[in-house]
């Protein structure tokens, strides 16, 4: 047994270390392991309040002893110029790059799947020549428009704000006024909207984009992704592959602060 368990393929799953992404990557984590893959979760240290995340984490790898954890050492960020928080978790791993690549580096892992906002390390899994892939917690509607966001900045050069009721063609989804797209996203000049644009080419560069949606869900949005509708000129479509919906199971949870919720319940 002991010689098996040290054969197994190790997967790296990269993450921010917020609550919201953290609840649908702990239920790939656990598809993964009951596919005989070794699984290690790694987070960076924020310098922020992630509420429940500790304890989560410690019932995940609780639950599940072939999931292990790793948290990257915490990195001082100079002030940012945004009012929108995921600058910060950007930046954090950004920063964090070079303590990801050691820890990788030692790792022995198979492949590395990052989050979203942890895209820069798709360029340190390229650099050691580990197999990079996504996980997209969120729907395929969100995923079209990150993945089309470098075609509709070369279509205007107006930021979104200021675009009033003006409609925003993305394939696959309605179209929607400029003003209601992502508020990270209505100021081109604001460090959120340059990092987000930045994103896009990452997501092309992977293996894989790993989608929390199934698609009788989200039929147009999933078509027009899996086709290519929302790459942009000159990028690979990735292959992409909707596994959802990914929910916190009831064997794991956070019992933390839902005081509240046991009151409605009497």
């Amino acid at each position: 047994m002991e010689a098996a368990a040290t054969t197994r393929k190790r997967v790296v799953l990269y993450l921010a270390p917020g609550l919201g992404h953290l609840v649908s990557m702990a239920e790939l984590d656990k598809i993964l392991a009951a596919h005989g893959l070794a699984v290690t979760i790694v987070i960076t240290k924020p310098s922020y309040d992630t509420g429940a995340t500790g304890p989560f984490l410690a019932d995940v790898t609780a639950v599940n002893p072939s999931i292990s954890f790793h948290c990257l050492p915490r990195v001082e960020l100079m002030p940012v110029d945004s009012v929108h928080p995921e600058v910060v978790t950007f930046k954090a791993a950004r920063a964090s790059s070079s303590q990801l690549r050691d820890f990788l580096a030692g790792a022995s892992l198979a492949i590395l799947v990052v989050d979203f906002f942890c895209s820069v390390a798709v360029d340190v899994a390229t650099e050691l020549g580990i197999p990079a892939y996504y996980f997209f917690t969120c729907c395929a509607e969100t995923l079209a428009i990150f993945l089309y966001l470098p075609v509709l900045h070369a279509w205007s050069a107006a930021s979104f704000r200021d675009m009033g009721e003006e409609l925003m063609h993305v394939p696959g989804i309605p179209s929607f006024p400029a003003t209601q797209c992502f508020k990270p996203l209505m100021d081109h000049d604001d460090a959120a909207y340059r990092a987000f644009l930045r994103v896009s080419p990452y997501l092309c560069r992977s293996q894989s984009i790993i989608v929390n949606t199934f698609r009788s869900l989200e039929s147009c949005a999933v078509d027009a992704i899996s086709v290519g509708l929302c790459t942009p000129p000159g990028l690979p479509t990735p292959h992409v592959y909707f596994i959802g919906p990914l929910i916190k199971s009831k064997e794991v949870g956070v019992k933390h602060g839902q005081e509240c919720l046991a009151w409605l319940d009497t």
